[in-house]
This record gives C-alpha cells, structure tokens and sequence, in this order.
C-alpha cells in the first residue's frame, strides 16, 4: 500500500489528497479475495460499476481503498439481493463482525442451526470465519457481513438459502437441466460471436427471478462448453 505523495513515484493524483492507494495485489492482501476474482471485476468494469484507476504507480494500477472497500461492499449487497428468493437481511456495516444468529438473518436462513452446519461442513463458496469469540465451553464463529452478502451474491443454485438445491450432485456438467442453460444456448445461437456482457441483458429478462450477472456468466460458460444436452 501507498499513498500518492510517496518520494519518486509517477501519479496522477495531487500529492496533498494523501489518498491511501491500493495496488490489486493490496487488495488480494487486505480484502482476502482471489486475483482471478479482482481481475473477473476490472474486467466487467462497465457493467458492474468498478471504480476507475486512481493512479499507475510504476506502471501498476492502484484504486483509492476507501473507494474501492464501499464500492465492492456494494456490489455484493446487490448482487446477494438479487440471488434468493427467501428475505436476507442486507442492512448493517459492510466491516461488522457477526454471529451465527445474525448470520442466519443476513442469509434467510430459518434459524442458526443452518450455519453451524456449514461451518463444519460448508458447501461451495461458504467464507471461513473472519474472527472467533473464545467462550468457556466453545468458540463461535464470526464473519464480516460482506462475506455473507458475497456467499449469497455467488453460491450455486436458486434461491436456496442452503446452498445447492436437491438433485445438484451427480451432474454431468453445471446447471445442467436447468432452463436457464437453455436460455443461454439459445441466445449464444442466435448471437454467434457475442461476448457474455452483451447476453446477460437480455437473459436477465428473460425469468421471473433477476439473477446476479455473475451467475448468467457461470451459466453462459457452461452452455459454451456444452452447447447441446
């Protein structure tokens, strides 16, 4: 991390913002997401809102880390409402710490019992726990409330609140039998060529649910590389 008023580095920013920057690999580091995952955002930059460049220090990309944690809090709090059916609880600080009980509200679950499970055996996708209480008899989990939102915006399945739905397992390949896969044949065959932003507008449309954007690519990936049944 650095800040732009750091002795001989090339900015664009006015040295006296003293703006605290972040390279992607500081992002890796303090938000504990992968690079493949920071490189899917930049890339799909047009469409889900990711903040611009702020300055290329030596050649490297940085972003205003304040800019860039509110934007990406954000983006997960969205893309989790719009990938369940049943009614999480979205509200709260992005950084707070929060229990199983809590957890279980942010993911629609009826009750903990759901996520005590998972923490002993999480499905696809379930965040370990950012923290834990050490209490007499036990220690208890704690996750930060945008992990949860990011679990919900990109776990597998629909609106399930406990993760891939019955009759998942044993699949051939993903989402197969499902009828957004053939959804997404279809407009790959009518559109030969086109690249998955230009799809997922369309197919956002075309179901009575809004699925993430995220889930449409995962979706158009698996129909590329299984056009037919």
């Amino acid at each position: 991390m650095t800040t732009p008023n750091d002795p001989g580095q090339e900015t664009n920013v006015p040295p006296e913002t003293g703006r605290t920057l972040y390279s992607r690999a500081d992002l890796r580091k303090v938000h504990n997401i992968s690079e493949s995952t920071l490189q899917n955002l930049w890339t799909d930059r047009e469409n889900n809102g990711h903040p611009p460049v702020t300055a290329t220090l030596d050649g490297v990309m940085h972003w205003d880390g304040e800019v860039w944690a509110t934007w990406h809090h954000e983006l997960q709090r969205r893309r989790a409402a719009a990938s369940t059916t049943n009614p999480p609880k979205l509200d709260g600080d992005p950084e707070e710490l929060v229990g199983p009980a809590e957890a279980a509200k942010i993911c629609g679950f009826a009750d903990s019992a759901t996520v005590s499970h998972y923490v002993k055996n999480p499905p696809e996708g379930w965040p370990e726990p950012d923290d834990w209480d050490v209490l007499p008899t036990r220690r208890r989990p704690k996750w930060k409330r945008w992990r949860l939102w990011q679990y919900l915006a990109e776990r597998k399945g629909r609106g399930h609140a406990g993760g891939r739905p019955k009759g998942r397992r044993g699949l051939a390949y993903p989402y197969q039998g499902d009828e957004r896969l053939t959804l997404a044949r279809q407009a790959l065959a009518a559109n030969p060529g086109a690249k998955n932003a230009d799809l997922v507008a369309g197919l956002q449309v075309q179901t009575e649910k809004t699925y993430s954007r995220t889930v449409w690519n995962l979706i158009l990936k698996s129909a590329r590389e299984h056009p037919e049944e």
